[in-house]
């Protein structure tokens, strides 16, 4: 097994609630993006050291009109299987505690590689 070497943290600035995935050989991780679009930001490496911004998934499939500043897009979480990407995540429409409206949602992605914004339904 390769020793790699990570310098720490692998993505800078505003990059909450990762998820990291492998498939094949390839890492991707999905980060929360709260009430900004395009939201859920998605980075791809082949070597868990150098990181580049692939995609955005969310564009314009969700409304988030009316939600809290601290809200909306929460913890995403991506996984693979039978070829598909499966994406879960929470919409968030109440700053209240404890939290009693909230949206999961679960889309499925129709493609072997996560490609771009309006690929999962």
């Amino acid at each position: 097994m390769q020793t790699i070497k990570v310098k720490n943290p692998i993505l800078r600035g505003f990059n909450p609630d990762p998820n990291i995935l492998r498939v094949k050989e390839r890492y991707y991780i999905i980060v929360s993006s709260f009430e900004w679009l395009p939201g859920i930001r998605v980075y791809e490496s082949k070597n868990l050291v150098n990181w580049s911004h692939t995609t955005d998934i969310l564009t314009t499939q969700v409304s988030l009109q009316g939600n809290p500043t601290n809200g909306s897009i929460w913890a995403p979480q991506i996984s693979y299987a039978d070829g598909l990407f499966y994406l879960v995540y929470t919409d968030v429409k109440s700053a209240g505690r404890p939290f009693k409206d909230v949206h999961n949602y679960l889309t499925l992605h129709l493609r072997s590689q996560v490609l771009g914004p309006n690929q999962f339904i």
